[in-house]
């Protein structure tokens, strides 16, 4: 945004030294605020954490889409593999990975993950969580790996990527991954 980090706090209607305090604190000893982080994201339009350049517009696609959703032929033994899963079981239900956020863990583009919506997750466990941005009033669907309280990528293509906390609120999970069908290709 070319501003100077005074400028960026004033535009965003906090005291000039707010995020200049932070930033020069070498001693690790000051903190800033979610409402500082907010009012910040209000004004440039990047959430807390985002990079300027990464699209979350609607036109994006999906991190993770729901089987059902998914226009994508598929051979009939994947078909008899998702119903077999969830067949009869409440709260089961088939996810496909479209991102590449959990290839360091295996988990490919097209991987189908069968979700378990009333399974509590354990640390290192493939959750589907719902990630809301109320500054632009979306939510995005992700497939994640959960490190208590944190939900986070593991990719080897998309390189470091900031945890989101699970609050909950903004953050929250849907549900635990239970088992992987993937097509051989």
């Amino acid at each position: 945004m070319n501003l100077s980090l005074s400028k960026l706090a004033l535009n965003a209607g906090m005291a000039a030294s707010t995020l200049t305090r932070y930033y020069n604190d070498t001693t690790g000893s000051v903190g800033i605020t979610q409402t500082s982080l907010e009012n910040v994201a209000r004004y440039s339009g990047f959430r807390p954490g985002q990079m300027p350049g990464r699209s979350i517009s609607g036109m994006a696609e999906p991190d993770a889409l729901p089987y059902a959703n998914d226009n994508e032929p598929r051979p009939a033994w994947i078909t008899a593999a998702v119903q077999a899963a969830s067949n009869g079981r409440n709260g089961v239900e088939a996810w496909i990975m479209k991102g590449g956020a959990l290839d360091g863990m295996g988990i490919m583009p097209g991987d189908i993950v069968i979700i378990d919506q009333n399974r509590r997750p354990k640390t290192g466990d493939i959750v589907i969580a719902q990630i809301i941005d109320p500054v632009r009033g979306t939510a995005e669907t992700v497939m994640r790996l959960y490190q208590a309280p944190f939900i986070t990528s593991h990719s080897m293509r998309l390189g470091p990527q900031r945890p989101e906390q699970v609050d909950d609120d903004r953050v929250s999970i849907a549900g635990t991954a239970i088992g992987i069908i993937r097509h051989p290709e």
